[in-house]
Formats: structure tokens, C-alpha cells, sequence
């Protein structure tokens, strides 16, 4: 059954009509009793009105001209019958009850008396001559033909409101799902170029409501998405035919002019541009990995000031044009992926040198939650409003922060993926040295404290990498 609205009808329609031959029973139920007492109260009335006239004048011989809907019969205690109402006069005894506690009454056939049943009261009395046993009889035809009469109306009524409920529950069904196939048939009409559009809001806080508010919020989400997966498209594709055009050139004009041709020229000029084209994918996959959560999440106790200073050594490989201040590294530890952590420094140490003028200092510090790692230089720094948009992917800021100095502008990209992972924060603050100075946060202390620190470290130049 696919429809939604019949199958919550039918549901509804099933509970109400539960509802209503519970409450039918119920009200025949309380009918029926209420008439039973009534009769009952008539037959206990009679019943003393009778055993009164015992006192007065002994036993009667009759008791009127009853009608066939009524009857009195005296019994005594060997059963025979001494006095009965004028349609029992020649009837044995109508009831055979055990009177020991009083009074007893019961519905029973009395064919003496009628075809009708009959409710009969027997109560035990006691006389100057006697014990004897009074039955006191009244027909229940009035009882049953008003609860004959109560049961059809019933019978008719319950059917009669189970369908104008069930009606009704279709109509205020449909007006309540029907925002809900509206949305359902735009969100069917959304194409994949149509991410951005928005779902017609019913205009009122409810569930519906808010599921039209989720539903906007999820495409806009996806629109995001699908922008950024573009744009980062995009960027990589064009990243990507920088160097293989500076490639193509090289090995056209060797091609063109080979009396010209360096062979030893040519293989750096290629070799270099081939590195920088395995930097890049290599860049553009870690980012893709983190992308759909593939990326590595191994985590071991690390020795964050050697990681520092080995990545620091490896740079001071190259001829000098920036100067490293290490002498605030102090010993740290903390729980990460120690190619990632140090992929993250690198990336901070090598922007920090490729804008630097001639100096940068590197700080580390442990503190109670963590590992403090700060990157400054003495460069052109960046603008107040710019400095959420360098962690962005492909950014460039200015001149000053080119791609001709190099880069691809995904380096702050991954290092913030990185720290973030690693549950740490990075930012980008004004240096004490005029530049940029750049703050990375590690979660995930190791246990024990820090060791003791290590002694300051040389202070080597450097060249930015290119």
C-alpha cells in the first residue's frame, strides 16, 4: 500500500472506530445496568410493601388482580405455595433460592407466569406462623426493548461516524502532506545544475516547516559543495598546465633549435618541473583524501622539537637569503601522524621563508592542553581581512604572495586540515618581527609532561624554496 495518506486514514479511521464500540459497549453496558436497578428498586419496594402487610393482618390469601407483567408467590418452608398474585394461583413455586442470607435476585424464565424472562426477588420472612420464602416478579420485556432499542440505534450510529470521521481524517491528511508532496515534487524537478534552488516554505514552525527548512539548508549545502568541487576543478586543472606548459616549452625549443639545445640545461629545467608536478598532485590527493575522510587518522606519541628541528636541518641545505631563529624550540610531545605533523611545519617554515626579507624565528612551547607552535618572519605580513582567506585553497593574496615566488596557494590549505584533524587550531596574526606571524595549537598532550629542553639549536640561513 503506497500511499501514505490512505495507510494513516485506514490507521486512524481503525483507532476511532476502536474508540467508538468501546464507547457503544460501555454506554449499552451503563444503559442496561441503570435498568436493571430500576426494575430492582421497583421489585424491592413491592417486596416491602408485601412483608408490611404480613405484620398487619398475617398472611394474605392474594394480592390484587396483577397484570402478566407482575407476580407475587408465597412459599413455606416445605414449599408449598400458601398465597400468590391471581396469575400464579395454581402454580407451583416460580424460583428455588437460597434465601439463608435475606435476599436473593436473579433473571430467570418463569413460564408460570409468562413467556417473557422475568427478574424475581426472593426475600426469607419470618411471622407469628412461620417461616416463609416471598417471591416478587417483574417481567423485563421494557428492559429489553429499550436495550434492543439503544443497541440498533448504536449499530447504526457507529458505522455512520466511523465514515464521516474517516472522511474527514482523509481531507486533513491530505491538507497536511500536502506541502510535503509539493516539496517532494520540486526537489524531483531539481537537476544537478539546479542545486541552488529553494524549496516554497509552508510558512508555518512546525514539522513540516522545518522540514522544509532542513531540505533548504541541505541544498544549500550541496550547492556549496558542487561550487567548491568545481571551482577546486578548476584550479587544479589550471595549476596543473602551468608546468606542463613550462614542460612542452622546454622540449619544443630543444626540438626546434637542436644545434641550440642544453641537454644538461634542459633535463633541470624538466627534472624541476616534474618535481613540481609531483608536489602538487601529491598536494591536490592529501586534500582529496581529507575531502572524503580516507585520510590517515594513525596517532603516535611524538617528539614534536625533534620533528622541528629535522624538518629545520633539511632546509638549511640551501644558500642564504632568510635567516631561522630556533632558539625558542623546547622539548614537546604529543599524539599525531608524524609525516602529516611534519608536513604541516613544512608548509608553515616554507611560506614563512618564501615571503620573508631575511629573517625567520620558529617558537615551540608546551602548555597544559597541548603544543604551541608559532612561525614568524619579518616579510610583508597580511592585510587584517585577508588573513582567514590564506587558508583557503588556490589563495594568493598579492603580489608580494605570488606564484611566481611559488606555490600553488594549497600549502595553508593542508597544514590547517592537518592541525584540525590533530585537533588543534592554526591562525594568522601580526609577527613582532613586521610580518606574519602563524599559530598552530595541538591537541592530544602525551601523558607525563614534556622532557627537559634539549640545548638551543644553531641558527643557520636559508634560501626560500622555489
Amino acid at each position: 500500500m503506497g500511499s501514505l495518506r490512505l495507510r494513516l486514514t485506514l490507521l486512524a479511521t481503525a483507532l476511532v472506530l476502536g474508540v467508538l464500540i468501546a464507547g457503544a459497549s460501555l454506554l449499552y453496558g451503563l444503559q442496561r445496568s441503570q435498568l436493571t436497578d430500576s426494575v430492582d428498586r421497583s421489585l424491592t419496594e413491592r417486596a416491602d410493601t408485601i412483608a408490611a402487610l404480613f405484620g398487619e393482618s398475617g398472611l394474605p390469601p392474594s394480592f390484587g388482580a396483577d397484570d402478566e407483567d407482575r407476580a407475587v408467590q408465597v412459599v413455606d418452608g416445605a414449599g408449598n405455595v400458601v398465597a400468590a398474585s391471581r396469575n400464579l394461583r395454581n402454580a407451583g413455586p416460580i424460583a428455588n433460592l437460597d434465601v439463608s442470607l435475606g435476599e436473593r435476585i436473579r433473571t430467570t424464565a418463569a413460564p408460570a407466569v409468562g413467556e417473557d424472562d422475568f427478574r424475581i426477588l426472593s426475600r426469607r420472612i419470618t411471622t407469628a406462623e412461620g417461616g416463609f420464602v416471598l417471591h416478587v416478579a417483574e417481567s423485563t420485556d421494557d428492559l429489553e426493548d429499550n436495550s434492543e432499542s439503544l443497541l440498533a440505534t448504536l449499530a447504526a450510529a457507529v458505522p455512520f461516524l466511523a465514515a464521516l470521521l474517516a472522511g474527514l481524517i482523509w481531507w486533513l491528511v491530505g491538507r497536511t502532506l500536502r506541502p510535503v508532496d509539493t516539496m517532494r515534487s520540486e526537489v524531483d524537478a531539481i537537476s544537478d545544475t539546479q542545486v541552488a534552488h529553494q524549496l516554497v516554505h509552508p510558512g508555518r514552525n512546525d514539522e513540516i516547516g522545518r522540514l522544509a527548512t532542513t531540505l533548504n539548508q541541505m541544498l544549500h549545502r550541496l550547492h556549496r559543495s558542487s561550487e567548491q568541487q568545481r571551482q577546486f576543478v578548476a584550479d587544479a586543472a589550471h595549476e596543473l598546465r602551468t608546468p606542463l606548459t613550462r614542460l612542452r616549452t622546454t622540449v619544443e625549443v630543444d626540438i626546434a633549435q637542436p644545434d641550440a639545445a642544453d641537454p644538461e640545461r634542459t633535463n633541470r629545467e624538466v627534472r624541476a618541473e616534474v618535481l613540481e608536478l609531483q608536489r602538487l598532485i601529491d598536494d591536490l590527493l592529501h586534500l582529496a583524501n581529507s575531502d572524503d575522510g580516507s585520510a590517515s587518522d594513525y596517532h603516535a606519541m611524538l617528539d614534536l622539537d625533534d620533528l622541528v628541528m629535522a624538518e629545520i636541518r633539511e632546509q638549511r641545505r640551501a644558500t642564504p637569503h632568510a635567516t631561522v631563529g630556533a632558539a625558542n624550540v623546547s622539548a614537546c610531545e604529543i599524539t599525531g601522524d608524524e609525516a602529516q605533523i611534519r608536513r604541516a611545519f613544512r608548509n608553515l617554515l616554507t611560506n614563512a621563508i618564501r615571503h620573508a626579507h631575511a629573517r625567520v624565528e620558529v617558537t615551540l612551547e608546551q602548555n597544559p592542553s597541548g603544543a604551541r607552535l608559532l612561525v614568524d618572519d619579518d616579510g610583508p605580513g597580511v592585510d587584517p581581512d585577508q588573513r582567514e582567506a590564506v587558508f583557503d585553497r588556490f589563495t594568493r593574496l598579492d603580489e608580494a604572495r605570488s606564484v611566481d615566488q611559488g606555490g600553488a596557494g594549497l600549502g595553508l590549505a593542508i597544514t590547517r586540515d592537518i592541525v584540525t584533524r590533530h585537533g588543534g587550531t592554526v591562525r594568522c596574526e601580526p609577527s613582532p618581527l613586521g610580518g606574519a606571524r602563524f599559530v598552530a595549537t595541538f591537541g592530544h598532550p602525551a601523558d607525563g609532561g614534556p622532557d627537559e629542553p634539549d640545548p638551543p639549536p644553531e641558527t643557520g640561513p636559508l634560501n626560500p624554496r622555489s
